[in-house]
């Protein structure tokens, strides 16, 4: 029988990185392509490009350059499951992710972003920080099958978190 075991990407660490945004597990279309939030349908990088100014493509390039202009990296709750297809709801025989030898790496990282409630709810259940200087921010999913939340409603509330004033 063939193991649907699939792995977590590499974190992605902007330099600077003020902010680590946690999902639950990449998309297959991510997976595939080596990078975060890559399915087309995500609305994460219609969210992040208009926080920035210039021009964001479906390109890693383009995508990682937002990211570092945001001071933003990306990682996910889990580093490996059991799942057919992309749904969160399908996740099964999970192992979670060292977030600690992130953030404790990565001294600048004052924000952490949980996106969706299935990180959320990992989040919570399994992740202890080791710095206390980390806000913990939970946040709705980006996903297309998050019909709860308009595209717009969801600028506002990752604007609100994502974009940091202090700089």
């Amino acid at each position: 029988m063939p193991s649907d075991r699939i792995y977590a990407l590499k974190p992605y660490i902007a330099e600077g990185s003020r902010i680590l945004l946690l999902g639950s597990m990449p998309s297959v279309r991510s997976l595939e392509s080596g990078f975060y939030y890559m399915h087309r349908q995500n609305r994460m990088w219609q969210i992040l490009s208009s926080f920035v100014p210039f021009e964001v493509d479906d390109s890693v390039k383009s995508r990682m350059k937002a990211a570092d202009y945001l001071h933003l990296s990306f990682s996910d709750v889990i580093a490996s499951c059991v799942r057919q297809g992309s749904l969160d709801s399908a996740i099964r025989d999970y192992k979670i992710n060292d977030i600690n030898a992130i953030t404790d790496h990565n001294k600048s990282i004052v924000r952490i972003i949980t996106a969706g409630s299935k990180a959320q709810s990992l989040f919570k259940k399994h992740i202890v920080l080791n710095r206390s200087d980390i806000e913990v921010l939970h946040l709705p999913s980006t996903s297309p099958a998050n019909t709860r939340f308009s595209l717009e409603s969801l600028k506002a509330i990752y604007k609100e978190a994502i974009v940091i004033h202090d700089n």
